[in-house]
């Protein structure tokens, strides 16, 4: 599990302006309550499609909610693409392979064909080395834009 102050500050940021009841917000992200609660108590980060879900919500990057950027403008793509797609397209583009990439998060390429067969996304660890490697923002990575710029 990952924990960032950054990312829980930027959360309770973002959900600081809801007029609401706090039980509620969760049920606004749509993302489950323990989650939530994890979040605003730890800065426990969730998993990359519930960092998407709130990301969409509030129209913001990924870069953006993680603290990793403090540009706030966000250009959401009009014909996104999966993860997959992406992930191939930049793996060919630095003429790399599933056993290379592998190699360079130190997993099994097992994990990296698991992305493919059982179409899950890797962890946010995994997705900022991602990023590293191939000079991309983590939105970018996931298609949720098609600006490739990585964070400053």
């Amino acid at each position: 599990m990952e924990f960032s102050d950054k990312f829980k500050q930027r959360f309770l940021d973002l959900t600081g302006d809801f007029d609401c009841k706090k039980s509620q917000i969760p049920k606004i992200l749509k993302i489950d309550y323990n989650v939530y609660i994890k979040i605003t108590e730890f800065g426990f980060i969730p998993k990359p499609i519930i960092l998407i879900r709130i990301a969409d919500y509030f129209n913001i990057s990924i870069e953006y909610l993680l603290g990793r950027s403090n540009n706030e403008n966000f250009y959401k793509t009009d014909n996104p693409i999966t993860f997959i797609e992406r992930y191939e397209t930049l793996k060919n583009e630095k003429n790399l392979n599933d056993y290379a990439i592998a190699q360079k998060l130190h997993i099994s390429t097992s994990y990296t064909t698991n992305w493919k067969k059982k179409k899950y996304l890797p962890s946010i660890i995994n997705i900022i080395e991602l990023t590293e490697i191939f000079k991309v923002s983590i939105d970018y990575l996931l298609g949720r834009t098609d600006d490739r710029t990585p964070y400053n």
